[in-house]
């Protein structure tokens, strides 16, 4: 009698774990999960085709003005600047940890993995993590080849 009372009881305590469990993990409602992706993020690392980035190939790409951000704006647009290149799209937060983002027709999905935004395509993947934007990186940049705009 004893035992069976034994088992009861952790039967009732694995179900009350797993029941826990199965509401602390779920997404929230109203869009809370925005918080946790909304903001500038700054390259931080990837590989390509089995290649590390790491910090010092970044800073030497910075020091010669080159930049690679995304911005996931309030609201749901978002910015991907690659090198001087922007492009506009938009994002949706699927969970506390995924996020959907969109830029000319292709979607793809992005992850929070200790605090970095991982986006991966293809076996690449580029991690960007929480941080300012330099001034220096949103500049227009120009080559000999392209005409500046008339002011009106």
């Amino acid at each position: 009698m004893k035992k069976s009372k034994i088992i009861a009881a952790v039967v009732c305590a694995l179900a009350l774990c797993v029941a826990l469990v199965g509401c602390a993990g779920g997404g929230t409602e109203g869009g809370n999960n925005d918080a946790n992706f909304q903001g500038d993020w700054m390259l931080s690392g990837g590989t390509n085709d089995g290649q590390e980035l790491d910090a010092d190939s970044i800073k030497a790409m910075e020091d010669m003005g080159l930049y690679v951000y995304v911005q996931l704006n309030e609201g749901g647009s978002a910015v991907i600047s690659l090198f001087g290149t922007n492009m506009e799209g938009t994002w949706t937060a699927k969970d506390a940890s995924t996020v959907t983002l969109e830029f000319e027709g292709d979607q793809f999905d992005a992850t929070l993995e200790n605090g970095e935004l991982v986006m991966s395509v293809e076996g690449n993947s580029l991690r960007f993590a929480k941080g300012a934007i330099p001034p220096e990186a949103t500049e227009v940049q120009r080559d000999e080849n392209q005409q500046a705009e008339p002011e009106a």
